[in-house]
């Protein structure tokens, strides 16, 4: 199966881009390439001027990533996933005020002491999206973030993604174009390759063409 091919995709710095088509396109895929998770058959992939083949570890440490599926542990609290996730990427910042400011910005500070197995689909999102941000990454990948939440917590999600990818440049992956307002550009995937590329103004006047996608 080919999942991805002859896929050629540029990011300024600072810019915030989604990516869009149906399952099985090669969003995630291509993601994971990005991120170090999967190795590409052959081309080349750099963050910041930095090839993930030959500096993997330092190309890593510049990415935030929020895998479809939060990779958090239900018999943590909040509190105690983030100080294991803080050290697990060898974070340098103060733990405790660094910590504090995520919590207050994704809006779980009051869940702090929480389990996470007690939490709502919505609150685990949030937690996912945190470890994401520990570091401060100057690059940030959210894969699907409000996948399988009730219309209450995805606009509660929507309403802190702004703030979120402020300063940062930042990946965004979605089903829909609705989801994707805020982005500065966004690529239609379809079979492993971009089809379309644009703003959401000018690739919802043209969406009838891909509307088979979905």
């Amino acid at each position: 199966v080919v999942a991805v091919n002859d896929l050629s995709l540029s990011i300024d710095e600072g810019e915030i881009v989604a990516l869009i088509g149906p399952n099985g396109a090669g969003k995630t895929t291509t993601m994971n390439i990005v991120t170090g998770y999967l190795s590409a058959t052959s081309g080349e992939v750099t963050v910041g001027g930095k090839s993930i083949l030959e500096d993997p570890n330092l190309v890593k440490r510049q990415i935030g990533y929020l895998p479809e599926q939060p990779p958090l542990y239900q018999d943590m609290t909040v509190k105690e996933y983030l100080y294991f996730m803080y050290e697990l990427k060898k974070t340098k910042l103060p733990r405790e005020k660094h910590i504090k400011e995520i919590c207050r910005l994704v809006k779980i500070d009051n869940v702090y002491n929480r389990l996470i197995a007690n939490l709502s689909k919505g609150y685990k999102q949030r937690v996912g999206i945190a470890q994401a941000l520990l570091g401060n990454p100057p690059v940030l990948i959210l894969d699907e973030p409000t996948a399988a939440l009730d219309p209450i917590a995805e606009a509660e999600i929507y309403s802190r993604l702004n703030d979120i990818v402020e300063d940062r440049t930042a990946v965004y992956i979605s089903h829909r174009l609705s989801s994707c307002r805020f982005c500065d550009e966004i690529a239609v995937f379809d079979h492993g390759q971009v089809v379309q590329q644009g703003t959401h103004d000018n690739l919802l006047k043209d969406m009838g063409k891909y509307q088979e996608l979905w």
